[in-house]
């Protein structure tokens, strides 16, 4: 697992954020079949901003050839929650996950908990974590203090060679 600060530019947060503007989300989204809906925007991959452009920032960063399996973003609101869950079961999937708010205060919560290392990356505004995408994780409730929605935008990739 990685973590990286900084990568974006402010014509990429921009960007990101007339996405996140935009009314593309779509609700009923979850990690597995348990009953924890939230917003996604989905079909990212076919945006040249985010494919070729950040996808190419991501392999360069990460120094890994990668392929797109698909692009994504996930919302949650106040109370809600991710449940534990794998992105792949693949050895070789990994993912990209940058988290998408422009201000966090950690008291909010909503940072990303991986089981195997049981360990909290916190959503810091356009931060991004990369990982082997078969480890479990979930994305943890947001406090009632919080009124907007956290967003993350993933990239599930495959490594290739």
């Amino acid at each position: 697992m990685k973590i990286y600060d900084n990568f974006l530019t402010e014509q990429d947060k921009d960007y990101i954020q007339s996405i996140i503007s935009s009314p593309k989300w779509q609700w009923g989204h979850k990690s597995n079949q348990e009953n924890n809906y939230f917003w996604k925007i989905d079909k990212l991959e076919f945006d040249t901003f985010f494919n070729p452009y950040l996808l190419n920032k991501i392999k360069e960063l990460t120094g890994d050839d990668l392929a797109i399996e698909r692009i994504y973003m996930n919302g949650h609101t106040s109370g809600g929650h991710g449940n534990m869950h794998k992105d792949s079961e693949f050895e070789q999937g990994r993912t990209f996950l940058i988290y998408c708010n422009s201000e966090w205060n950690i008291e909010w919560g909503g940072g990303t908990y991986f089981a195997e290392n049981n360990t909290i990356v916190n959503n810091k505004p356009y931060s991004a974590v990369y990982f082997q995408n078969n480890q479990e994780h979930f994305a943890m409730p947001i406090s009632k203090d919080f009124n907007g929605l956290r967003v993350t935008l993933a990239f599930k990739l495959l490594k290739i060679g």
